[in-house]
């Protein structure tokens, strides 16, 4: 009797043969009591032990009996459940789930992101756990032996009408593994209109995005971790008329894709940076940047000089307001690029959108602080001491509220 190669992927475990009746496996992890009586029961009754061998054998053999596994059991199995789960989370709104799978006897967990914060955990057994790890490693098309080096992917479910994407990352923690599951639903794409209640600051967004000159232009959405910046980049994107435009989105990684927009995401491992991506862009006779990210000197200058050659350039920044958001951006700017840069800034920046997800009455409510520079006859005084928006006489200035 043998071992269903869907199981054996499933429990990370390599056979060894049968001894006086007793079927013999080499765990990559040792097995837990409920694991083995499953695995037993699937062997109509025979006992089953564990010979430990090295780790590196196990999982030589688990990787080359990967790729086994379309339309098994396994997944006829625990496919539905799975995909059910995660399209629930879609439904309930979640941005993120968080998955940790604990081997030292500490209860296993799923945790949902919802509205920005981390929900009460749910506690997993540890066997659920891993065959939850497993089964989105083998649907993102990662290693789902390797249980300690990071891995990222994604897949997608198709649930409710349409396709849902899922972004993973994956890896080793001490005792265990982790990982994080990111939600990128196509609905949730927000309109400019949905992205306040003002509607003079929403008026104001809709001209922005017009782009009606070839002179260049900046625009800056600023804001810590997790507050929205990419979802704000993408509702200004899909509201450009990008029948008329070339557009280019740099990103790391592409999680919202737009019709008519060229996304290009950044590679490390292929030496694919921003920096390095945004410089071929150039050369392929773009209207409209736009960059994931700010965050090393190349990139910035490489991103002004755009705008210098009449490109617009819309970019995110990590910053905590919006003169803050400023004076970040041209602090990276390399030493022989100070003056023009910061010259560039004062002349050509058109909007500084700075948002924070604060508590509201249903969770979280995105709050922006806003300038928009509505003439470019004097340069804006950023650089003066206790310079404030609302005394800028050529800007627009929209506090958070």
């Amino acid at each position: 009797m043998s071992i269903p190669l869907d199981l054996q992927r499933t429990l990370q475990i390599k056979p060894m043969g049968q001894n006086q009746g007793v079927m013999v496996v080499a765990p990559l992890m040792p097995l837990t009591p409920q694991e083995l009586e499953d695995l037993s029961q699937r062997l109509s009754g025979m006992s089953v032990i564990e010979q430990p061998i090295d780790r590196q054998e196990v999982l030589q053999y688990l990787r080359s009996i990967s790729g086994s596994l379309v339309g098994s059991s396994f997944d006829k199995d625990y496919s539905a459940s799975f995909s059910s789960m995660l399209l629930e989370a879609v439904q309930a709104s979640a941005s993120d789930l968080h998955i940790c799978r604990m081997s030292n006897g500490e209860r296993s967990y799923l945790r949902r992101r919802i509205h920005g914060y981390l929900q009460t955990p749910v506690i997993m057994d540890e066997s659920i756990a891993r065959r939850l790890i497993t089964w989105v490693k083998q649907k993102a098309d990662l290693d789902s032996s390797e249980h300690v080096q990071p891995q990222e992917g994604r897949f997608s479910l198709f649930g409710d009408g349409v396709t849902i994407e899922f972004r993973v990352s994956c890896s080793g923690q001490a005792d265990g593994e982790v990982m994080v599951i990111r939600v990128l639903d196509p609905r949730r794409k927000l309109a400019i209109d949905t992205l306040t209640p003002n509607p003079a600051l929403v008026e104001h967004l809709q001209k922005l995005v017009k782009i009606e000159s070839k002179q260049g232009g900046l625009v800056l959405v600023s804001g810590p971790t997790g507050a929205g910046k990419t979802t704000t980049l993408a509702a200004l994107t899909s509201a450009l008329p990008l029948d008329r435009l070339k557009v280019v989105a740099i990103e790391d990684p592409v999680e919202i894709r737009t019709a008519g927009v060229d996304h290009l995401e950044v590679n490390a491992d292929q030496g694919l940076g921003f920096a390095q991506l945004l410089r071929a862009v150039m050369r392929q006779d773009p209207d409209v940047i736009i960059i994931g990210e700010i965050r090393d000197s190349e990139t910035a200058e490489i991103a002004l000089r755009a705008v210098e050659t009449g490109n617009w350039v819309m970019a995110s920044v990590h910053a905590g307001s919006v003169l803050e958001t400023v004076y970040r951006l041209t602090s990276l700017l390399p030493d022989g690029y100070q003056r023009l840069g910061r010259m560039t800034v004062q002349m050509r920046l058109h909007a500084v959108l700075n948002q924070q997800l604060l508590p509201g009455t249903d969770g979280r409510e995105l709050r922006v602080e806003a300038l928009f520079v509505n003439s470019h006859e004097r340069p804006v005084p950023w650089y003066e001491p206790g310079a404030h928006p609302s005394k800028f006489s050529t800007c627009s200035y929209f506090p958070r509220p």
